[in-house]
């Protein structure tokens, strides 16, 4: 036989029980969410190491006395490494380009390694040899002599070393236990203007 409070003490135990779970997850949810804050900011924060190049004492660049260069300067690479680990490349070579194709200077690079948040600078030595200049490009180097808008673009190809094995590597493009890491860099320097930053142009 069904007494008359019956449903209202139905009602008021389902309501009570809806209030406990609400306030259970809210117990966790503030309980949870500062820990999982706090294991994120533990983590090492992951930024690709940074690139930049400047073109050291550039000579024999005169294209007004005839139709071969013989250009001579060298290059200091800087890398920045704001990676909470050390980062290093291997097989670097760096290649020169005036007007886009053609080479007036390249180098192969020793392999390196930076230290976590650290910078290096490696100085780079050129390797030359006489450049044929069409005249409409003898007649461009000449105007951006005179105006002081010489610029010169640096290709450098670098290679992340097989086996290193590098520590978080969710988030990292270039982070993985691989043999044919390659990427590539992109400089626009002009002679004696200081460092230029590079951009990364391919990883395959």
């Amino acid at each position: 036989m069904k007494t008359a409070g019956t449903g209202d003490e139905r009602r008021g135990g389902d309501q009570y029980h809806r209030v406990f779970l609400f306030r259970g997850f809210l117990v966790g949810f503030f309980i949870f969410c500062p820990l999982l804050a706090l294991l994120a900011s533990s983590m090492p924060v992951h930024k690709d190491p940074s690139f930049s190049v400047r073109v050291n004492g550039a000579h024999g660049l005169d294209p007004m006395s005839g139709p071969v260069i013989r250009p001579g300067f060298n290059l200091t690479l800087r890398v920045d490494n704001n990676q909470d680990f050390t980062t290093c490349r291997e097989e670097v070579t760096v290649t020169v380009f005036y007007g886009g194709a053609v080479v007036v200077g390249w180098a192969d690079v020793p392999d390196f390694c930076v230290e976590k948040r650290s910078s290096a600078e490696l100085s780079v030595p050129l390797s030359h040899a006489d450049v044929v200049l069409t005249n409409e490009l003898r007649r461009r180097m000449a105007l951006e002599l005179r105006s002081g808008e010489l610029e010169l673009g640096v290709e450098i190809r670098l290679v992340f070393p097989k086996g290193q094995i590098i520590p978080w590597e969710w988030g990292c493009y270039e982070c993985h236990d691989s043999s044919s890491r390659q990427s590539f860099q992109l400089c626009r320097a002009k002679p004696e203007q200081g460092y230029v930053p590079c951009q990364r142009l391919l990883l395959i």
